[in-house]
């Protein structure tokens, strides 16, 4: 699908967000993109192209100091902020894009999805996590960690190399070359960011109870080398009176979306094969 609509949004701290809407024929349902770490919504194109032709239309956005959207980059002074941020784009795709809504959030942005479904947002009817960076797979190194720590009340502004190789984001060499050369994905986190980010993570692994009657679609990839699929699975089984269908994938990498052609069909169609269920019930 082609962009029918670009935007912005304006955040309570008056941040300026960018948003792209992509339209389908004869709309069926939406759907809300909310992208991972240290990239942007316009890289879910295969997704939008594979919900287009099933009457699902996407509106993606970039999140707070990544893509095209205003904000230091990688820097929150709180991950609260990236919450309410999310909450306004469902505001607004409520306004711009038919009902029913759903809400997929990848790696980071399924942190972030968690967090705004334990608020019970009656607009959205089902959630879709791929990958959601709820522990690292990546060892930090601990010079890293207490720079991370220290800095991060001293120096929160301070950018610190991430460290993951673009080729443990997809199997594909295509994709990662792509990931690699994109000016809009950065390199680099704040210490800020990061100790907010760890402790969003602990504070979700903590509270199953808060996701009690989530009604969602999982996406594993066990070949992610950048976030632990297991704590992921652990969690879900956690969740009391829960409504999950959780797909893993032998061997896929972080990015679900991305992989081999073949790959990524087979997980567009279990993602389709969801989402009609959801809109026949």
């Amino acid at each position: 699908m082609t962009i029918s609509e670009t935007g912005q949004i304006s955040a309570s701290d008056g941040v300026v967000l960018q948003y792209r809407i992509h339209a389908a024929q004869s709309p069926r349902a939406s759907l809300l993109v909310i992208h991972g770490f240290a990239e942007h919504g316009a890289r879910y194109g295969h997704l939008v192209d594979a919900l287009g032709p099933h009457g699902i239309s996407v509106m993606e956005w970039d999140q707070r100091g990544h893509g095209k959207s205003g904000g230091r980059r990688v820097f929150v002074e709180s991950f609260d902020q990236y919450v309410a941020d999310a909450e306004l784009a469902i505001d607004l795709a409520v306004q711009k894009l038919p009902a029913p809504l759903f809400v997929v959030g990848h790696s980071m942005g399924g942190l972030v999805a968690l967090l705004v479904a334990r608020k019970k947002p009656a607009a959205v009817k089902g959630w879709i996590l791929s990958n959601p960076a709820l522990k690292n797979a990546v060892v930090i190194p601990a010079w890293k960690e207490a720079l991370a720590r220290g800095a991060s009340k001293l120096l929160p502004q301070l950018a610190v190399p991430s460290g993951i190789p673009p080729e443990h984001t997809s199997r594909d060499p295509a994709e990662v070359a792509a990931y690699a050369h994109d000016p809009l994905n950065s390199k680099s986190a704040t210490a800020r960011w990061y100790t907010e980010f760890v402790a969003a993570q602990a504070d979700v692994c903590a509270h199953p109870e808060a996701l009690a009657g989530l009604k969602g679609l999982v996406l594993l990839g066990t070949g992610d080398l950048i976030i632990d699929h297991q704590t992921t699975k652990a969690l879900v089984g956690r969740i009391p009176n829960q409504n999950i269908e959780l797909h893993s994938y032998d061997g896929f990498y972080h990015e679900l979306f991305n992989e081999p052609e073949a790959d990524r069909r087979t997980v567009f169609a279990d993602t389709v094969a969801w989402l009609q269920a959801q809109l026949a019930g």
